[in-house]
């Protein structure tokens, strides 16, 4: 087509392109121009079209105006549609091809649409694999194309094309990122909205630890003063997720976890923590194509009792402390399924002894499953000792678990979520 040492500065400065769609198209045409004379330069879209038809989206003018917008390469569903004779001679193919029109066939929808030319040149675009578009050269002259090298035009014009819409994928790729990251961040906002607001329940003391792998989590967690007991002293709850998963798509299962749980009246059997699960689970059925479950540690306490009705539900095991001895609840015949695994499994309430001066350590996975260099776990052993260690206080267990967790993995945030929750009877 051209010279090299032309084609070779054409390139160039085609290379340094960073205009929007339409300066592409008018990039285009004077890059091709230089070579062909007094031709139109059309942008014709297959992509999701059935064989032979098009959608024009774009054309430059054989003096270089813009005369139907050049659109983004990703396309647009409004575009004019073409599904003749002439749509299919142009693009029903897969090579390079020149096409000449009779003076009958130049009335046709499409050729009416590229200035009515007498001859066209059609060049397809690969793009990973596949054509999406087609470029069209068309010309009033016939004949105008014979003697051309279509598969020479096409090396040249394919090189073009990829040169000055390469910047323009990527602008639209990188716009819609940094969208889809602003809607993560507002689920984030939505999640952290939903935390509680450090409520104060006498008897108790807490230290919660909340860390994201991503912008949102699919760790969810709630305490609350619940009403007094039958015995006059102040009541509490606690319940600790983890959707699998994590991301976008799990936070927003833990949104709809606690839109699920602000509609409990607390009458569903047997009460406590079991009736809350059995009656999410129904309604965590409630779309068809549910494709996550949920792990969940729940548990309530009326302090003046000294006893902690408690649920596992297939998640990690709670650690309880008593001056130095450890046990581990919601293990062995405790540890239930996850919520959203069998549509009517019923779960039923554990208790334990919870006394004053009492220490209960919930966490998510994320935490027994961080890991090192090497690969190996931080495990539930670990976690156990550092609870049952050194000062009892929820403040300094959340940060002696929190910090060794993260020395663990390297000083990096893990690949999962992370919450713990440390409670205190005080004593």
């Amino acid at each position: 087509m051209h010279g090299r040492d032309d084609t070779f500065e054409g390139l160039r400065a085609l290379s340094a392109f960073d205009g929007d769609s339409a300066a592409a198209g008018r990039a285009l045409h004077s890059y091709l121009a230089r070579h062909w004379h007094d031709v139109a330069v059309a942008l014709l879209l297959v992509r999701g079209a059935a064989a032979g038809q098009c959608r024009l989206a774009g054309l430059i003018g054989p003096d270089g105006a813009e005369l139907f917008p050049v659109n983004d390469p990703l396309g647009r569903a409004d575009l004019p549609r073409f599904d003749d004779e002439l749509s299919r001679r142009l693009v029903g193919g897969r090579g390079p091809h020149a096409v000449d029109l009779a003076p009958n066939e130049r009335g046709a929808p499409l050729a009416q649409a590229l200035l009515g030319p007498a001859s066209l040149l059609a060049l397809p675009m690969p793009n990973e694999g596949r054509v999406d578009h087609w470029l069209v050269l068309a010309s009033d002259a016939r004949h105008r194309f014979e003697g051309t090298d279509p598969n020479a035009a096409l090396r040249d014009a394919t090189l073009a094309y990829a040169l000055l819409t390469r910047p323009l994928a990527l602008r639209t790729i990188t716009a819609e990122a940094r969208r889809h990251h602003r809607e993560i961040e507002g689920l984030a906002d939505v999640q952290r909205l939903l935390h509680p607001d450090n409520p104060a329940i006498r008897g108790l003391d807490y230290a919660i630890h909340w860390q994201p792998a991503d912008t949102a989590a699919g760790d969810y967690y709630d305490l609350m003063p619940l009403p007094e007991s039958a015995t006059g002293g102040d009541a509490w709850g606690v319940m600790l997720a983890d959707v699998s998963g994590h991301g976008a798509a799990a936070a927003m299962e833990t949104v709809q976890f606690d839109a699920i749980l602000r509609t409990y009246a607390g009458t569903e059997p047997p009460g406590g923590p079991a009736g809350v699960l059995n009656y999410a689970n129904r309604y965590f059925f409630s779309r068809r194509h549910r494709r996550h479950f949920m792990t969940i540690f729940g548990a309530g306490c009326q302090p003046e009792q000294d006893m902690l009705t408690y649920i596992c539900a297939g998640h990690p095991p709670a650690v309880h402390r008593r001056g130095d001895q450890v046990t581990l609840l919601g293990q062995g015949d405790d540890a239930g399924i996850p919520l959203g695994i069998l549509r009517d499994h019923r779960w039923e309430n554990a208790s334990a002894e919870f006394r004053r001066g009492d220490l209960l350590v919930l966490y998510t996975d994320g935490m027994i499953e961080a890991r090192d260099a090497s690969g190996n776990a931080f495990g539930i052993e670990r976690l156990a000792a550092l609870v049952g260690s050194g000062d009892p206080g929820p403040a300094a267990t959340m940060a002696r678990v929190r910090d060794a967790v993260h020395a663990h993995q390297g000083g990096s945030v893990g690949i999962d979520d992370q919450t713990l929750i440390a409670l205190r009877r005080l004593p």
